[in-house]
């Protein structure tokens, strides 16, 4: 029996509640279940009791054995001083708030209805990746997207929790967090983590400064990336001497990364480090101010076309110092862009939306996930093997993070699909 399995009954009132009482024989008649909390104190605020003709607001806990009130401490914690009932699947024992009154009891062993309870151990006792599985196929499209939805919203404000801690650290700073969070992704699976670092070797204020000379900005990039060591031709030597230049005005070159830390195997040219370093050049070059671009676009297409900055001539003719290659433009592909916006541009949004409380910015997001085509890999597969339809990125994003946060531990019970499955008629 878990916990979680009382919230639900509790919450969707699945048990019998004629002549209701209390363990004690009191009569109970509920007016109000409450809304279920999700931070610390009690399981459900805001409850309407009436215990013996006489009315009680305030809050109601829930625990599958009376005894872990105390188990949790709860009899010293004056945040529980304020329920007025003790939902138990088994009344063990009585209990008393902080200051020695007793807490009536409710005891679900006997009330639950036996459908849910029958359900519950269905997917309880399903070892399988998905317990949901036998159901599936009943589960109505409303509890589908209810479940994508939720999972979605889960995700972008999880992510938007991560940058908010990295924009306090870097002192309330958009633009630098905006070229952090846009590093970190420009490097993909293969050098995610070497560009973080070379996001926090060089601060995006110094590349702001020479944002008007791509030059510069090339100098800056690959020196700091540690890719200038060595020169291999005339043009690597003279960003050497262009990097030594600036890299001693701003006292930088300590921070350096070397080329030994960037990963080559593996990875056509087009995707080589040193193209994206390039790209990165000329997207600084056409856009200084990353942050303000990423939010305020206004749809995709203009995300699209600020990010296709043409690289640098030297690099449409190579794809690593000294080593030539056919003529080509070189610009980020479509793919590449598509993958920024998910984890990059949404993410941003999310997190402007939280910090100016301005619905709009995640709304955006969700209408650029809906827009993107989405994601092909194992998770997204098989959840298509269940069944579900994938249209988008919006979809993918969202099975991404169900199935990492709720199917791969088995928290079937607060999912909407777990909730419709115990709710089933048997």
């Amino acid at each position: 029996m878990q916990e979680e399995f009382l919230q639900y009954i509790w919450r969707f009132q699945q048990f019998h509640k004629n002549n209701l009482k209390t363990t004690d024989g009191k009569a109970l008649i509920i007016l109000k279940n409450g809304v279920l909390n999700t931070h610390s104190g009690p399981d459900f605020e805001n409850c309407r009791l009436i215990i013996n003709d006489i009315e009680w607001v305030g809050s109601v806990e829930i625990h599958v054995n009376a005894s872990e009130w105390n188990q949790h401490n709860h009899q010293n914690d004056e945040a529980y001083d304020k329920v007025i009932l003790h939902v138990v699947w088994e009344n063990d024992r009585d209990v008393f708030r902080s200051d020695g009154t007793g807490i009536p009891a409710l005891e679900l062993k006997n009330l639950t209805f036996e459908n849910a309870l029958k359900n519950y151990r269905s997917l309880e006792n399903n070892i399988s990746e998905f317990p949901c599985e036998p159901f599936f196929q009943e589960i109505s499209e409303i509890a589908i997207f209810d479940m994508l939805e939720k999972s979605l919203a889960s995700r972008l404000e999880m992510k938007a929790a991560v940058l908010s801690d990295w924009l306090e650290e870097l002192n309330n700073d958009f633009e630098e967090l905006a070229f952090r969070v846009f590093l970190q992704n420009l490097g993909f699976k293969l050098n995610s983590e070497t560009f973080l670092r070379l996001s926090k070797a060089i601060p995006f204020k110094i590349l702001k400064k020479h944002h008007d000379n791509l030059f510069q900005l090339e100098a800056l990039l690959f020196g700091m990336a540690g890719f200038l060591e060595t020169p291999e031709d005339e043009y690597s030597l003279k960003l050497t001497d262009e990097f030594q230049f600036l890299a001693k005005k701003y006292q930088i070159i300590q921070n350096k990364l070397r080329r030994s830390e960037w990963r080559f195997l593996r990875t056509r040219p087009g995707n080589f480090p040193t193209i994206r370093l390039a790209q990165l050049a000329g997207i600084i070059h056409k856009k200084q101010n990353l942050f303000t671009f990423f939010v305020d676009s206004p749809d995709k297409k203009a995300i699209f076309e600020g990010m296709t900055s043409e690289v640098s001539d030297y690099w449409k003719e190579h794809y690593d110092f000294g080593k030539m290659t056919s003529f080509s433009k070189k610009n980020i592909g479509e793919t590449s862009v598509n993958n920024i916006i998910i984890n990059t541009v949404c993410q941003l949004l999310a997190l402007n939306a939280g910090q100016k409380n301005q619905y709009a910015y995640f709304e955006k997001a969700l209408n650029l996930l809906t827009e993107l085509p989405a994601e092909n890999n194992f998770i997204i597969r098989k959840f298509q093997d269940l069944g579900i339809k994938v249209n988008g990125a919006f979809d993918s994003q969202a099975l991404i993070q169900q199935y990492q946060f709720k199917c791969q531990p088995k928290k079937c019970l607060s999912c909407s699909v777990g909730t419709e499955i115990l709710k089933r008629k048997t």
